[in-house]
């Protein structure tokens, strides 16, 4: 592979990994503890990188439940509780991404995740799929000082690896990943794949993919 960029900035959830299953899994679980019935995992399936509060009150708030705001903190405790337990039964990377981000990284060009969830969940489902040795540095919600859409949690990622705006992608699947990237000022790919919201085509990014498998392609020829 030409090596075009110096470092690939990647999302996780959507992009890497489809853990939605458990994450709606661990939901659903909890609901059924609060009397509730569950929720269909298609309808939620793109809202499963939103955060487990932000997900939790989007459900309650459909079925017109509310809390106080001293109650919510014990209850996304309880659902990420619920998440730990089963964050690997039904989590997978997705098709093409274990050996093409070997290949990417044979290539010389240093990986990054940067991604809105926790160090602790992050790193333990690197270590899971054997991933952890691919990545030059692991940016969460909870060990940079602002997490995206701010442009300081990918400029933290490029500190890191010693590599600059110019020389760097950023690869996600949400509005979230794009604004980070632009806030950056880097290059940014989407793939159609993940959790967004809207088609990945309009999103604003600079490529679309619809398969990992294409990004070394991508990374060669993307002025």
């Amino acid at each position: 592979m030409r090596k075009q960029w110096d470092a690939v900035l990647l999302d996780f959830d959507g992009t890497l990994v489809d853990s939605a299953p458990d994450i709606i899994a661990a939901l659903n679980r909890l609901l059924v503890e609060l009397d509730h019935t569950e929720v269909n995992y298609d309808e939620y399936r793109n809202r499963a990188g939103d955060g487990a509060r932000n997900l939790l009150e989007q459900v309650l708030a459909a079925r017109d439940v509310t809390f106080a705001e001293a109650e919510w903190p014990p209850l996304v405790d309880r659902l990420l509780d619920h998440y730990y337990e089963i964050m690997t039964d039904n989590t997978q990377p997705y098709p093409a991404v274990t050996d093409t981000l070997a290949e990417i990284h044979a290539s010389g060009m240093a990986l990054a995740v940067c991604t809105n969830r926790t160090v602790w969940t992050t790193t333990r489902l690197l270590a899971h799929f054997g991933l952890t040795e691919l990545f030059g540095a692991v940016l969460c919600a909870d060990n940079v000082i602002a997490k995206k859409p701010d442009a300081r949690h990918l400029q933290e990622a490029m500190q890191l690896l010693g590599t600059t705006p110019e020389r760097t992608i950023m690869i996600g699947d949400t509005a979230t990943d794009v604004a980070a990237a632009r806030n950056a000022g880097i290059k940014v790919v989407a793939v159609s794949y993940g959790y967004s919201k809207k088609p990945a085509a309009e999103l604003g990014a600079d490529a679309v993919l619809a398969g990992f498998d294409e990004l070394p392609a991508l990374l060669a020829n993307l002025p």
